[in-house]
């Protein structure tokens, strides 16, 4: 009998923390998936991002955290820049749920607005849980992962010009003699974009930059396997972004690129620079092939080739949006229209014109969110930004903080140019919640390997 007590007190005692990081790490490895579980509730329902997959590991997450008191909760209170984000961010899901009271489709379609609110405060209180208990590295890992397998994905729906048979698991059924399937065209030949496993190319593009970024933490391992495999995946994802023609992808990776290069220089060891130009001259020779053998896609898709009318169509329809966006904040320019009613509200500025357009989210995060929850909600992101970065610049202890800050400024970038890190759970989630990490401060100092 003693025996069996001093057994049963050697076996390792299971981490009550561990359901927490299982719900976080779950949650980000479901941000490339767009499944929807059967018997979900339509678009503009109340409910309807409750019906990803996705919403529920976060949900999960924010539940755990709540129940083991709030772990890390006392350490966030205590730092200013930490503080100011997270209450920035909150006030500003609480703005958007209190935007019902004055949207513009209250008296119509008043499950619109609650339908928008839903998934922002649920990214806001993800994206707390994750400051206060979330890994950096576990998140890094799952990034890389999803980044494998999405690269590989993406490679197959380009080869076979369609999808490749995970209907199952939420893939569309991608064509590109299909209309309204993103293509680029080039001597009367559609070529298909490819999606992932999410519901267009642009968005695929998104993961696939903030995936890259995490992936420099493998490339810059120590050891002797892990910086081979590190540069293969790196050349893996970077041929599946180009793949995917998404010019504001390209533009967010190389801005994040930049920002993050005198961080981690500082940070260097020996042999990272050896690395780092050695990943940098193959990346350009990798970006010199697709050159060379998608020439006339690239062309057409910077408007200059002798089929750009797609392109030509696509900016003049981006321009109008963003002239009815800059209409709608004329009209309401403090407390907006409300969440998530932008496109509606475009939609009545359609009837009086002559577009064959529907109404449909401007592409721009920034003037989404003035549109539609005024300066104050304009105020509250910024704000949420910027202490986000600040207590991330302060917080930087490991290499994948870097990263992750990287991956942040990315998708503030693509913001300039797309919609989807506002308007889409998967991305709100992404968005924040590497935000949330990167400003983790209980990391301890280290430096690339």
């Amino acid at each position: 009998m003693p025996e069996t007590v001093t057994t049963l007190m050697r076996l390792p005692t299971l981490n009550p923390r561990l359901p927490l990081h299982m719900g976080i790490a779950t949650a980000f490895a479901l941000v490339p998936v767009w499944y929807r579980l059967p018997g979900s509730a339509d678009s503009f329902s109340a409910t309807y991002s409750a019906g990803f997959l996705l919403f529920w590991p976060m949900l999960w997450t924010v539940g755990w955290w709540l129940a083991l008191g709030l772990p890390g909760f006392a350490a966030l209170r205590r730092d200013p820049a930490r503080r100011l984000w997270a209450l920035a961010l909150l006030l500003l899901a609480l703005w958007a749920f209190l935007s019902a009271t004055w949207s513009y489709t209250r008296a119509f379609r008043p499950e619109v607005t609650a339908g928008a609110a839903l998934p922002l405060g649920v990214a806001a209180l993800f994206a707390a849980a994750v400051a206060c208990a979330g890994s950096p590295r576990q998140i890094v890992t799952t990034l890389c992962a999803g980044l494998l397998w999405n690269a590989a994905l993406a490679g197959l729906q380009v080869a076979l010009q369609g999808p490749v048979g995970l209907r199952a698991l939420g893939e569309f059924a991608i064509y590109p003699q299909q209309s309204g399937v993103s293509v680029v065209l080039a001597e009367g030949v559609r070529w298909l974009r490819p999606y992932g496993l999410l519901p267009h190319p642009n968005i695929l593009a998104g993961f696939l930059v903030v995936g890259l970024l995490a992936a420099l933490r493998l490339a810059f391992s120590p050891g002797r396997r892990a910086p081979w495999a590190g540069g293969g995946l790196l050349l893996a994802g970077l041929w599946a972004l180009l793949l995917t023609f998404s010019r504001a992808a390209w533009i967010g990776l190389a801005a994040a690129g930049a920002a993050i290069l005198p961080l981690l220089w500082r940070a260097r060891r020996p042999g990272w620079a050896v690395r780092a130009a050695a990943l940098l001259g193959l990346s350009l020779v990798a970006a010199g092939l697709f050159a060379a053998l998608y020439w006339p896609f690239l062309a057409n898709r910077a408007g200059v080739g002798d089929d750009a009318s797609l392109e030509l169509r696509s900016i003049s329809d981006r321009a109008i949006f963003a002239d009815f966006a800059r209409q709608a904040i004329s009209e309401s320019p403090l407390i907006g229209v409300g969440i998530g009613n932008f496109p509606w509200k475009a939609s009545r500025y359609l009837r009086f014109t002559a577009f064959d357009l529907r109404g449909q989210p401007v592409h721009q995060v920034y003037l989404s969110a003035w549109a539609e929850l005024g300066l104050v909600g304009l105020g509250l992101l910024a704000v949420a930004l910027g202490a986000g970065v600040e207590a991330a610049l302060r917080a930087r202890r490991r290499i994948e903080q870097t990263l992750l800050l990287g991956a942040v400024i990315a998708l503030a970038i693509i913001g300039l140019f797309d919609h989807y890190p506002w308007t889409l759970l998967q991305f709100q989630a992404l968005w924040w919640g590497l935000l949330a990490a990167a400003g983790r401060p209980d990391e301890p100092l280290t430096a690339p390997g």
